[in-house]
């Protein structure tokens, strides 16, 4: 009986300096999963064909977007910072330097 009472006890105690570090890191990815979230919404709010697109790359609001044209064709896949419904800004916006810029300023 002492036995199980001292296993249980070291269970119970290595599992608290881990609930908390993995708690921590549950609320990191859970933050990480409504950025990205919101960045796809706010992206595909612009896109001519939002049921078409696809997503890579993201962190945040950061990313890549691989969607369809008015033609039906997917454009290949295009960077985005999404920080606002109203506010987003794709690859071809900008000059290519210009967009660089700005990702390594926001993205990294």
């Amino acid at each position: 009986m002492k036995k199980v009472l001292i296993i249980a006890l070291l269970v119970g105690l290595t599992g608290c300096g881990k609930s908390e570090a993995e708690k921590a890191r549950h609320v990191s990815e859970m933050k990480e999963l409504r950025y990205n979230q919101m960045a796809e919404e706010f992206v595909k709010s612009h896109l001519k064909d939002p049921d078409s697109a696809q997503f890579r790359g993201q962190q945040g609001f950061c990313g890549e977007v691989n969607s369809k044209n008015s033609f039906g064709a997917y454009t290949g896949f295009k960077k985005f910072i999404a920080a606002d419904k109203n506010m987003i800004v794709m690859e071809d916006d900008l000059s290519p330097q210009e967009f660089q810029k700005v990702w390594d300023g926001v993205c990294k």
